[in-house]
């Protein structure tokens, strides 16, 4: 077996409540995955002696140095390893781009996890700041996702691991918005299908459909990389500062500062809290998602449980507030004032609880 060259090799983790017994959902290991290959190809674009335009397949210059290539796995929690390639023998210290963007990107990393001033007060050129942000931002947990993701090296005297949640990712969301937002600005969301994207044709912009209307947002160069990656057809969540008109809908999105293809995977809960609150649940419960006529539908049949928003954020809540009312008004009630399908109703949710007993 071949020594392992500890300064190049990294571990991805993927753990947490949202994965009973490390089971990983396809779609997400491939995003977290290239999201992690994308972050070195940003990381060696900072750090390069020579660093051009990220434009067209901009990445194919770093691939010979950080490409990287899959060394191992492991399934207590899903870790896979991967590896930069190793360098000529000539090469000299101040030379080698994979090990000083692995440098970079536990270093950027570390702020990021403390959520520390320094983020903001980094050395690097502004746009590198912005490409490096986007980049966490996509490796990172979705904000209402309920797992960790976690990156270390060979070295952790030089590395220490870096550990990220759903709250990481929404530090890093507020720091790329304050960096584009005038204190005065308000932000507007725009969530609907994707019917054009205008990439190296004029202005730079995509245009979402919303409930039958066309908007047109426009796009930075930081998010060529997002937007290259965006499928004309799919369902699109832009925020940004935006024009209204005079009944308060938007009417464009002048600065997109994010954008992502919405996901419609099912959801895998495994608490609930509501006015303080909380329910452990033993086995994670799959909600379906929906947008349906501007609104976000969660929902589990199995369980009669919906939740409803414009936001996906409101229609979590929703639903959270919903599983409570049904266990104070089901599994908490009387069996001799329920009916037979509420009897089943109320079965159904104590075997859910980790702390109750299963019912009989």
């Amino acid at each position: 077996m071949p020594p392992i060259n500890e300064h190049r090799r990294l571990r991805l983790t993927l753990r947490g409540d949202g994965f009973p017994r490390g089971e990983v959902p396809i779609a997400i290991l491939a995003s977290k995955l290239q999201a992690l290959q994308n972050l070195l190809f940003h990381a060696a674009a900072a750090v390069a002696r020579d660093p051009s335009a990220r434009r067209g397949l901009w990445y194919n210059k770093y691939r010979e140095v950080v490409e990287l290539s899959f060394v191992n796995a492991h399934h207590s929690d899903l870790v896979i390893e991967v590896e930069t390639p190793v360098p000529g023998p000539t090469l000299l210290p101040e030379e080698d781009v994979a090990q000083k963007s692995i440098d970079l990107i536990f270093e950027f990393g570390r702020t990021i996890q403390i959520q520390s001033s320094e983020t903001e007060q980094s050395s690097l050129r502004r746009s590198d700041r912005t490409y490096l942000l986007r980049a966490f931002d996509a490796l990172l947990p979705g904000t209402l996702d309920d797992y960790l993701v976690e990156l270390e090296n060979w070295s952790p005297a030089r590395h220490p691991r870096l550990v990220f949640s759903a709250e990481t990712r929404q530090a890093v969301r507020h720091l790329l918005e304050r960096d584009a937002m005038p204190t005065t600005a308000e932000q507007a969301t725009v969530i609907g299908e994707l019917v054009k994207i205008y990439f190296d044709t004029g202005p730079e912009k995509i245009t979402i459909r919303q409930r039958g209307v066309e908007i047109d947002c426009y796009y930075s160069e930081s998010l060529r990389d997002e937007v290259a990656n965006l499928l004309p057809g799919s369902y699109v969540e832009a925020t940004g500062l935006g024009t209204v008109d005079h009944e308060g809908r938007v009417t464009r999105l002048d600065t997109v500062l994010g954008i992502e293809t919405v996901s419609m995977e099912p959801l895998r809960l495994t608490r609930f809290e509501h006015s303080g609150r909380r329910f452990e649940i033993r086995k994670p419960i799959q909600v379906q998602v929906e947008y349906v006529d501007g609104l976000w539908v969660y929902r589990n049949e199995t369980l009669n449980l919906w939740g409803y928003g414009e936001r996906r954020d409101e229609a979590l809540r929703d639903l959270h507030a919903n599983f409570a009312y049904l266990w104070q008004e089901f599994a908490e009630e009387n069996d001799e004032v329920l009916d037979e399908k509420a009897l089943g109703l109320k079965r159904r949710l104590l075997e859910l609880r980790a702390d109750a007993p299963a019912a009989s």
